[in-house]
């Protein structure tokens, strides 16, 4: 602790000149060095360094100690990484022993606490009991926010993809979110998991990156509410969290999770994990896709039958480039033929009732004209004529 600080004052005081971003990242090292400090001598200066034996081996307590010690050296690792690949080539040895201090007391701190934890399942079980207990109040939440569906589309590069961090912590949102736009990803933040829903059922989100403890509703609640929707179960979720244990980790993969990360995580690692989540969210997409115009294919078949057929309703279609995409066309063509060929047939079968019509008018009228009946009245009517004439 006195490396992180200690390092990081320095930095400070030499007035070397840099971006101002950089002052505002070395400050918030300092901090959080300093609130690492602050925690350490609470805990060791509290009642609870007063423990027994049997406290010190008390899953809550360990839990306790854990997470307030994870949350400030999650944030020094993490702007320590930044400013390394930042800041100019001078810095780099001051920042890089304060990234060792910092790694060194993080694994300390984890090593300690394993041995003193007698039972690591017991708490990670408590940090889930509120699921159990708030249930009912999670499911009218839910049930109350608007169901507005959102299809996404494979975006052609990341920054057309939108990534939501939740983090009741504003440090760690800080870090994840820089590290994003790094990337050019669009970013959404919620402080907290019913923030986080709201978000998820109005808005177009790609990924979402999950704390795991939060107040109100927690990881857990969040990613069982987003995993029992089925307009929504398909958006990839990443957990991170100060909780390291594998039952945790165990736990969210079963729920539904694509990845857990432990913070601090590394940003290599984070960038793989969600290459990989959102390649493997627009293939699924692609396939979702490919399902529902095979449908219309099935559909527009149905309509031929019944003579309902668009021939527009296959364009869509029409435009892929694959396989689907040549039996559309060719089916349109086909459809489009049969539609032509009944259409001339009609025509053809309306002329010829008109001439069948003509037809019988003209048998009708020789019936009448071709007897003798007709001629005796014809030769009457010309000796009429004729005696008119020559009267």
């Amino acid at each position: 602790m006195n490396a992180i600080i200690g390092y990081s004052e320095m930095l400070l005081e030499d007035g070397i000149e840099v971006q101002e971003s950089v002052i505002s990242d070395l400050e918030r090292i300092l901090r959080g060095g300093r609130s690492l400090l602050a925690e350490v001598n609470q805990i060791f200066t509290s009642p609870q360094a007063n423990a027994t034996l049997a406290d010190l081996h008390s899953p809550v307590l360990v839990h306790q100690i854990r997470h307030q010690l994870r949350h400030p050296l999650a944030a020094v690792i993490g702007y320590a990484k930044l400013l390394l690949e930042e800041a100019t080539l001078d810095l780099h040895p001051d920042l890089e022993k304060i990234l060792g201090a910092a790694q060194h007391l993080l694994a300390q701190v984890d090593q300690i606490l394993e041995v003193v934890c007698g039972d690591r399942h017991q708490y990670l079980q408590l940090s889930r009991g509120a699921q159990s207990t708030e249930t009912t109040l999670m499911q009218a939440v839910v049930e109350a926010l608007p169901r507005q569906r959102q299809d996404w589309h494979p975006p052609s590069d990341s920054g057309h993809f939108t990534i939501l961090v939740v983090d009741d912590n504003p440090i760690n949102r800080d870090l994840i979110c820089r590290q994003l736009e790094r990337q050019s990803y669009g970013v959404a933040i919620a402080e907290n998991g019913l923030q986080a829903l709201q978000i998820l059922f109005t808005e177009r989100i790609s990924l979402v990156l999950l704390d795991v403890i939060m107040p109100e509703m927690n990881g857990y609640q969040v990613l069982e509410a987003l995993k029992a929707d089925p307009q929504h179960r398909d958006i990839p979720v990443i957990m991170i969290s100060a909780l390291d244990e594998m039952d945790s980790a165990v736990h969210c993969i079963e729920m539904g999770a694509e990845e857990y990360l432990c913070k601090p995580f590394n940003p290599i690692l984070l960038t793989a994990r969600l290459h990989a989540c959102l390649e493997k969210k627009r293939l699924r997409d692609l396939e979702v896709e490919y399902l529902q115009q095979v449908a219309k294919v099935t559909a527009a078949a149905v309509a031929v039958e019944t003579e309902t057929f668009d021939p527009g309703s296959l364009s869509e279609v029409a435009r892929r480039s694959d396989a689907l995409g040549q039996l559309a066309r060719v089916f349109e063509r086909m459809a489009k033929e049969i539609y032509l060929r009944e259409k001339r047939l009609q025509q053809q079968i309306q002329q010829l009732r008109i001439e069948i019509d003509q037809t019988k008018k003209a048998r009708q009228v020789a019936e009448i004209t071709e007897n003798d009946y007709f001629y005796e009245l014809q030769q009457r009517a010309r000796d009429l004529r004729k005696r008119a004439t020559d009267a």
